[in-house]
């Protein structure tokens, strides 16, 4: 091959990338007439939609909080568990503690799922039974007592809007007590 065919073939791959980087670009708004014009094109479905927090974005941030009673039913404060974690420069090469928090998170996100699946049932127990309460329960009872004479935990879900949002949070689960 010959140097010239050679330096053909880069500029067509070249402006190849190029084109197909612009309709990718042009394509990632669904409401213009454009996009609508290039997908009735796309019938191979080589321009990419990138829509990272779709279908459902999240809305709310979630709250895990728990509480110990005592045997002379004496209920002790609610403590929040962190799902989130303050990110530092670090975190981008070292962030051990990023997984137990990220499988909390999602933990908690599959058992609002399970409960709005279920919306219809006013019986809420068959939650109990299910993996992503028995992940949150074990998560909750191995934590460190906050009160000694402790014999039961329960926990709470809530989700609320934002930092400046202004609304109260919504009231998600209460679980029910359960034996340390």
């Amino acid at each position: 091959m010959s140097l010239s065919a050679i330096h053909l073939y880069e500029g067509f791959i070249g402006v190849f990338l190029l084109i197909w980087l612009a309709l990718t670009v042009s394509c990632q708004f669904e409401t213009h007439r454009i996009t609508q014009f290039i997908r009735a094109f796309d019938v191979l479905n080589l321009i990419p939609l990138w829509t990272f927090f779709a279908p459902n974005p999240g809305k709310q941030d979630y709250h895990l909080l728990y509480r110990d009673k005592e045997q002379g039913d004496t209920v002790g404060d609610w403590i929040e568990v962190d799902l989130h974690e303050e990110r530092h420069l670090l975190s981008c090469f070292w962030n051990p503690d990023k997984r137990d928090k990220k499988v909390l998170s999602d933990v908690v996100q599959d058992l609002i799922t399970m409960l709005q699946a279920g919306a219809g049932q006013t019986d809420k127990t068959f939650l109990v039974l299910t993996l992503p309460y028995l992940t949150i329960l074990k998560a909750v009872c191995t934590r460190e007592r906050n009160r000694p004479q402790a014999a039961c935990r329960q926990f709470m879900l809530a989700g609320s809007h934002g930092f400046n949002s202004g609304k109260d949070p919504d009231f998600i689960l209460l679980s029910l007590f359960h034996p340390l």
